[in-house]
């Protein structure tokens, strides 16, 4: 068990909630020009007592011949009073960092189960991601 910041959130663990994985054959390519795209975004949900909450992280992956999905959940404890903005702010910038580094894995062992390149994960910049979100803008002004 992984302890954040001591005195605020404490994480227990993370699951796989949902993985897809799917890799086209040469012939069903039909868009030879088909870049690479890759989606992160994120939702927290909290116990009603504010006690324990779950960073919801998914991870969408466009491949030239492949695609992934990953819904990888993080739970954690919160061991101190925080308000739902300060808990909001805190796992979304806190707990979706350190989640990544596991997406990141199980991104690159999956699809390297398949073949032998594997997909990797390019860095993340999760302030960014973020800030791109309406609900930490708004709670940054306040």
């Amino acid at each position: 068990m992984a302890t954040m910041e001591a005195k605020n959130v404490e994480f227990q663990k993370y699951q796989i909630h949902k993985l897809v994985f799917q890799r086209q054959e040469k012939a069903e390519i039909l868009v030879a020009d088909k870049g690479e795209n890759l989606e992160v975004s994120s939702m927290i949900k909290t116990t009603p007592d504010n006690k324990n909450a779950r960073v919801e992280l998914t991870t969408v992956y466009h491949g030239k011949r492949e695609e992934l999905y990953l819904e990888l959940w993080g739970y954690f404890t919160l061991t101190t009073k925080l308000e739902r903005n300060e808990i909001t702010d805190y796992l979304g910038l806190n707990g979706v960092a350190l989640l990544l580094p596991y997406a990141r894995s199980i991104i690159s062992m999956v699809s390297v189960l398949d073949g032998k390149d594997a997909l990797l994960m390019p860095t993340v910049d999760v302030l960014g991601l973020l800030k791109s979100t309406e609900t930490f803008e708004n709670n940054q002004k306040t």
